[in-house]
């Protein structure tokens, strides 16, 4: 007959290999973060339009500076941001100092739905002035509830300061969302529709005599 401590071990792992295959079926976000390699997002780094030496990446949680194309890479230590906060996706503005982050947050557990943590996300924005020591949160977008929410892309725009856009799919939905005010707002310019695919320049063309 088993002991009384053997059987709370079995109950323990029991619940630990259930969490992890919960959030192996959760598309794969993986709100656990055992162990991360910065190299494994390394295809994510933003070079900056004035200095093609430079980058920036945001992995395993932090904030990466490189002044050498990406071959040595200083962390930046960042205040503002969730603590167990994987990755995102970053833009450098032609603004000095400021940075774009793009990335999806849990969805807090609540009695309606205790497992939101592992099954939800929230695609938010996040904005720096100080080459990412501090962080802002600067807007939340509509999430899906009802298939893959994911940020494609997001990149500052080349030829205007204090502008970006960001492609952002939330189920069957892709919608370009841009700012035009240094990241401070975003506003949907664009979604694509079957037969029907967005242009971005001409999108920011038309946000900014939006101002």
């Amino acid at each position: 007959m088993a002991s009384a401590s053997t059987t709370r071990r079995r109950v323990v792992l029991a619940s630990l290999a259930g969490l992890l295959f919960v959030c192996a079926a959760a598309g794969g976000t993986g709100w656990y973060a055992l162990r991360c390699n910065r190299a494994d997002y390394q295809n994510r780094a933003s070079v900056s339009w004035v200095n093609p030496s430079e980058e920036y990446l945001y992995a395993c949680g932090s904030v990466w500076h490189s002044l050498d194309a990406g071959n040595a890479w200083a962390q930046i230590p960042s205040v503002g941001l969730p603590f167990w906060l994987r990755d995102g996706r970053i833009a450098i503005d032609l603004t000095p100092g400021r940075l774009y982050l793009a990335t999806l947050l849990a969805v807090p557990s609540s009695l309606d739905c205790p497992l939101c943590p592992l099954t939800r996300v929230q695609p938010v924005m996040y904005l720096s002035e100080n080459g990412g020591r501090v962080w802002r949160e600067a807007q939340r977008f509509p999430e899906s509830q009802t298939g893959i929410t994911s940020f494609r892309s997001l990149s500052a725009d080349p030829d205007y300061p204090n502008s970006g856009w960001a492609i952002l799919v939330t189920g069957v939905r892709v919608v370009y969302w841009a700012t035009n005010n240094g990241g401070h707002s975003w506003r949907l310019t664009c979604e694509e529709r079957l037969g029907f695919m967005c242009d971005a320049p001409s999108d920011f063309m038309a946000a900014h005599r939006a101002k």
